[in-house]
């Protein structure tokens, strides 16, 4: 007897077009515990899964179309053709994330020979937050993702999917890691991820049954796609502009941060190390490069910077190098189940990311203030910033007594109505089932 499919899935089931059997992907959304702007250094983070996901249902049409359309009316169906080079939609538009691991996986398939991209009819349902920080764009880009690459009959391992989808998100024009990609593939219930970068490697992390995790809304949106974008390039080139004259000083080659030996020490000398702040006409004097090359390696056309001539160097490397310390004893902590460490390093994370970064805003300290007053045993801003959301570790009896205090503190204030806050459970990764 057939499984009877749940009602979410049988309504994006009902009426999809194109030939041949329809296939159902779903990918979750993501919280980062911890690890904040490390991934592209080629440092490690630490996030779950959530249980909130993105679930696409598609069926194989027998042309190069790809018809798009969404359950939620807000996002108007799109239309496009598969190809080698798959224009795309203006800036911010939901279609481009579909595009992304489209245009991505043609090319992988015909370099590896194994099968055409064709067309397809897709239907979507997401239900992740938006503008979050929670991931819901590299959700939504995994989940087409997969369907897409099940509608071609082919088969990719996870982990080099992980890279590829990564690498894909960069169409946007967002120039990101490879966290959330990694933990939407990867993830497994019941526990964090551990994920180093370059090549991309995972572990679990189990997560003490007495742990939870609330996740609180700031009411305002950080869509990397959109107005955050050139905040956080900006942040990005900085990262990569002070690996670069770390690595001319210490007489080394460096592409990243992650990429210097033993960067956690280099801590203690960043001072002498690098300058403070840099312009753009300092910078072939501090690395060594002539300023066309320079251009190639950091300044690609169509990149977004808020200030493509002025550049923090030491405070951004002393968050991301902070940071990947308090990755490794996170990860010891939650071994241990020691909540009161973990809570400790996350509120360590949320003041780099705040004073060295630049990445938080006062309705996102406000928030993590009001957390900790409530109960948590620590918080701190999850995802890339600039808005979007907080994570606050509680005893999991607590997570009331934590909730209770966001609605009367924070949301109340602000006239919002109680509740734009979640309590999480570690959810596995993606899922793919042929219907």
């Amino acid at each position: 007897m057939a499984r009877a499919l749940e009602p979410r899935a049988a309504a994006l089931l009902d009426g999809l077009t194109g030939s041949g059997p329809a296939v159902l992907a779903r990918a979750p959304g993501r919280v980062n515990l911890i690890g904040e702007h490390t991934d592209y250094n080629g440092l490690p983070v630490l996030p779950i899964a959530i249980d909130r996901d993105v679930l696409v249902a598609a069926r194989r049409r027998d042309d190069d179309r790809v018809e798009l359309a969404n359950a939620d009316p807000a996002f108007a169906p799109r239309r496009y053709r598969v190809g080698p080079a798959i224009p795309s939609s203006p800036p911010g538009d939901w279609a481009n994330y579909h595009k992304a691991a489209a245009q991505a996986l043609a090319a992988e398939l015909a370099r590896r020979n194994l099968a055409r991209l064709p067309g397809g009819a897709f239907r979507i349902d997401g239900r992740v937050p938006a503008a979050a920080g929670l991931s819901s764009s590299s959700a939504l880009l995994v989940a087409c993702g997969l369907a897409h690459l099940a509608l071609a009959g082919a088969e990719l391992p996870r982990p080099e999917l992980a890279e590829l989808f990564a690498r894909a998100e960069r169409y946007v024009g967002t120039l990101g890691g490879g966290m959330d990609q990694a933990t939407a593939l990867l993830a497994q219930a019941g526990q964090a991820l551990r994920i180093d970068f370059f090549p991309l490697r995972a572990r679990p992390v189990p997560i003490p049954p007495h742990a939870a995790f609330v996740v609180a809304h700031s009411l305002e949106g950080a869509e990397k796609s959109g107005a955050a974008r050139g905040h956080y390039n900006q942040r990005v080139t900085e990262c990569a502009l002070a690996c670069a004259v770390l690595a001319r000083r210490l007489g080394t080659a460096a592409a990243r941060l992650g990429d210097l030996s033993a960067p956690e020490t280099l801590l203690a000398d960043l001072d002498r190390l690098l300058p403070e702040e840099a312009t753009r006409a300092a910078l072939p004097a501090l690395t060594g490069l002539a300023a066309d090359a320079l251009g190639r390696r950091f300044f690609p056309a169509g990149t977004t910077l808020t200030d493509p001539a002025r550049f923090r160097l030491r405070a951004r490397a002393r968050h991301v190098l902070g940071e990947a310390a308090r990755v490794a004893a996170a990860e010891h902590a939650l071994r241990a189940g020691d909540l009161g460490a973990l809570g400790a390093l996350m509120d360590a994370s949320h003041r780099s990311c705040a004073e060295d970064f630049g990445v938080s805003t006062p309705a996102l300290d406000r928030l993590v203030a009001v957390a900790r007053a409530g109960g948590a045993r620590g918080a701190r801003l999850t995802g890339a910033g600039f808005g979007g959301a907080i994570v606050a570790l509680a005893e999991r009896a607590d997570t009331e007594r934590v909730t209770e205090a966001l609605d009367r503190d924070f949301y109340a204030a602000r006239g919002a109505t109680p509740g734009p806050w979640l309590v999480v459970r570690p959810a596995a990764g993606a899922s793919l089932e042929r219907v």
